[in-house]
């Protein structure tokens, strides 16, 4: 039993894991870039790791990897090929992004799952918004962050964000949201968010939603 509950986990926070890129879904964006982050998920009553990893050929094509690990071990891992289209103007960018996934049985069986994402982003003097609509395997789903850049002039700055997460599955369908806390400092990176179940009608979900995530690029 308690191994069904954290494959169910699993699948589900494979779903969050799908919406967001590494690193803190904005780094690197430079020719050769590379970066690492752990992700750390508290939900329904259990804790899942991350580990994820992403190399950046150029800005437009990127390639992504995440694990999961949970008390039960190795989950499935999601590999992930993110395609943008940059718009860079003297005081913001914007970029849409599409991202074709696959979600591998390295936590055994042998299914394998196809996703697909597409996404908008855009930062301005002190204004940050993310937007992306995602499915993978039977879950589909909303993400939404927006919220205000206090950036220090000196490699620094902060982005207190609001995220909605919608997510529709064959087990019903939920709606969490609640506050995100980002910081960069050259090339350390680290995001908080916490999010309240607004909306649950979903079978396999109870409860709230907390991650701690720590990134560093190169």
């Amino acid at each position: 039993m308690n191994g069904l509950l954290i494959a169910l986990l699993l699948g589900i926070t494979s779903t969050a894991a799908l919406a967001h890129q590494p690193v803190v879904d904005m780094a690197p964006r430079w020719n050769g870039g590379y970066g690492f982050q752990t992700r750390v998920e508290h939900a329904n009553s259990d804790t899942i790791t991350w580990l994820e990893g992403v190399y950046t050929f150029k800005p437009a094509v990127r390639m992504t990897l995440k694990i999961p690990y949970g008390r039960d071990g190795l989950g499935n891992s999601i590999f992930a090929v993110p395609l943008k289209q940059y718009k860079n103007a003297a005081q913001s960018t914007s970029n849409w992004g599409l991202t074709p996934s696959v979600r591998v049985p390295t936590g055994g069986g042998n299914d394998w799952d196809g996703g697909l994402s597409l996404s908008y982003s855009s930062e301005s003097v002190g204004i940050y918004q993310l937007y992306d609509v995602h499915f993978l395997g039977d879950r589909r789903g909303l993400d939404i962050n927006v919220g205000t850049v206090y950036p220090d002039g000196r490699g620094s700055a902060w982005f207190t964000l609001w995220d909605v997460t919608a997510v529709d599955s064959d087990s019903g369908q939920r709606i969490l949201t609640g506050p995100v806390l980002v910081y960069f400092r050259r090339n350390i990176a680290a995001r908080l968010e916490y999010k309240l179940a607004a909306y649950d009608h979903d079978d396999e979900w109870s409860g709230n939603y907390l991650s701690f995530t720590l990134g560093i690029v190169y």
